[in-house]
């Protein structure tokens, strides 16, 4: 298997280091995120997301899917595999594909950099990585702060997202994360269809 390497921005060493992600209430209620303050916890409304920018674009995703943010680590490269994936990577053990949203949204290759980090997320099919160029902040959205979009004015490759957040001036697309499951799995599940056709009749 062709191996090659990404450069680990890791300051202090190691193959994934994480990085602390901010404090968040264990309550089943996802409209509501704990904003502590010198008085102590108190609920505020809203559903917290997380920015990060790609190119010279910043997005969201919902902190709810988020499993942990890491540096940018050693990538193993995958003969044949969807456009979409940059390689695997070993966490604690586990193995998992890491996507480059870059090619997707057809964005100019990018360089690794220190602000450079890799978002663990989690789907049905189990985790898996994001690079990103740089996490922006944490925000708290209310139902009247995100808007569908019009289909119809933006490319393709934005039917990724699942809407855009608007506060004040600021519009940044939100990803829709099964979107972008759908679109790396499509390629595997027609190879499996075009193989159950090909494949003799017994």
């Amino acid at each position: 298997m062709l191996h090659y390497r990404i450069k680990n921005m890791h300051a202090s060493g190691g193959d994934a280091s994480q990085v602390q992600l901010p404090y968040q209430d264990d309550t089943t209620n996802s409209q509501y995120i704990n904003d502590v303050t010198d008085e102590g916890a108190i609920q505020t409304p809203g559903v917290q997301h997380i920015g990060f920018k790609l190119h010279t674009e910043e997005f969201l995703l919902p902190m709810s899917l988020v499993r942990e943010i890491i540096m940018l680590t050693t990538i193993t490269f995958v003969p044949k595999a969807t456009f979409l994936v940059e390689g695997i990577i070993a966490l604690r053990g586990e193995i998992m594909p890491v996507l480059n949203l870059r090619r997707f949204l057809k964005f100019e290759r990018g360089k690794a950099a220190s602000t450079t980090r890799v978002i663990i997320l989690q789907c049905e099919y189990g985790g898996f990585g994001v690079i990103v160029d740089d996490i922006t902040e944490f925000v708290r959205l209310q139902q009247t702060e995100v808007e569908s979009i019009p289909q119809n004015f933006f490319p393709a490759e934005y039917k990724i997202l699942a809407g855009v957040s608007r506060v004040g001036d600021r519009i940044r697309g939100i990803i829709d994360i099964n979107k972008v499951v759908d679109e790396m799995t499509a390629d595997l599940q027609k190879e499996q269809e075009d193989e159950e056709t090909s494949s003799p009749e017994h």
